[in-house]
């Protein structure tokens, strides 16, 4: 009876952009989402990299021309992939071990299939919790 990641609803609080994709429109696609991130993904629809709002200040910082910039040149590639069929033990626990950037989802073909945000750990501690308690 143990959760996965699976169970969570990975589809909030974050948007997709292409490797090859400016950081002009990486940044319009950010502004169409409350929060979350930017998940840079290559044609296979593999995740490369993210951005968040630090990359896009640091670009901006160095005078970087967003038109002609590319996502890929300025993601941040500290990321934790974890797999749907992860159980969230697991998954806490790697979060723990590493503190990457974020923590982005896969399906079997490695592709990705959701971003697991700052509201989806506190879930999933939560969750993880009451079933210790259960005893599950």
């Amino acid at each position: 009876m143990a959760k996965t990641v699976a169970d969570l609803n990975l589809d909030d609080e974050h948007i997709t952009v292409g490797v090859d994709d400016t950081l002009q429109e990486g940044a319009k696609r950010m502004m169409s989402i409350q929060g979350g991130i930017v998940i840079v993904l290559n044609d296979s629809n593999n995740v490369k990299g993210v951005l968040g709002t630090n990359q896009f200040l640091k670009a901006m910082s160095q005078a970087v021309d967003a038109g002609e910039a590319k996502c890929a040149e300025w993601m941040e590639m500290d990321f934790l992939k974890v797999h749907q069929t992860d159980t969230l033990k697991h998954v806490l626990s790697e979060i723990k071990k590493r503190s990457p950037q974020a923590v982005v989802a896969v399906d079997e073909n490695n592709e990705f299939c959701g971003y697991f945000s700052p509201s989806d750990y506190t879930q999933a501690t939560s969750l993880v919790g009451s079933l210790a308690q259960l005893g599950l």
